[in-house]
């Protein structure tokens, strides 16, 4: 694994994340709130309506290490049905729609900090990262590249309804495996 960028050098996942404490940095009324995806060239967040064909053993290896550094694990009701978690080792919040549809990402925030969760993994699905965004919840983005191409209508890594919501990203690291690419990014705050 190659590091690209800041100071190109070799690497691997774990020396890469070996410096990284999420939990550091939880917010006084909320979790410091990171998102997971792999996507395709193409943008596609699933092949077949699942994410696992669309990363490498290095994704892989990269989400656990990832899943280490976090007091828990957030996905939607959705990807719990289509991906079926088993076996995780962390605490794992589910979230299922509320009144209208749409769950009160906030409460539950302040809910799971006040629980004492300093840093929480998001991992999906796009309608809940696309939520989590729009509400300005989202501190950093880790995002895998696969160098393959879906050509397939699935969703992207962000879906959501409503009025486009821009969020300035800082690129912090970039990676690349074997044409896999491996970025994170930091939500600009001015």
């Amino acid at each position: 694994m190659r590091r690209l960028t800041p100071d190109p050098a070799e690497t691997t996942v774990e020396e890469q994340l070996a410096s990284y404490r999420p939990c550091d940095h939880a917010h006084r009324d909320r979790p410091f709130v990171a998102v997971n995806f792999a996507a395709t060239v193409d943008g596609r967040a699933t092949i077949g309506g699942v994410s696992g064909p669309i990363g490498s053993s290095v994704d892989t290896e990269m989400l656990t290490g990832l899943r280490s550094r976090f007091d828990a694990v957030m996905i939607g009701a959705g990807t719990m049905r289509a991906e079926r978690y088993a076996g995780l080792e962390k605490r794992l919040v589910v979230v299922e729609g509320g009144p209208g549809g749409r769950a009160d990402l906030p409460a539950l925030l302040r809910s799971l900090r006040e629980q004492g969760v300093r840093a929480l993994l998001c991992e999906g699905g796009p309608t809940l990262h696309g939520a989590l965004q729009a509400a300005g919840l989202v501190d950093e983005l880790f995002l895998t590249i696969a160098a393959k191409l879906s050509g397939a209508d699935a969703p992207r890594i962000l879906e959501g309804t409503g009025p486009p919501q821009v969020a300035e990203l800082e690129l912090a690291w970039l990676l690349e495996h074997e044409g896999e690419l491996f970025a994170r990014y930091r939500r600009f705050l001015s």
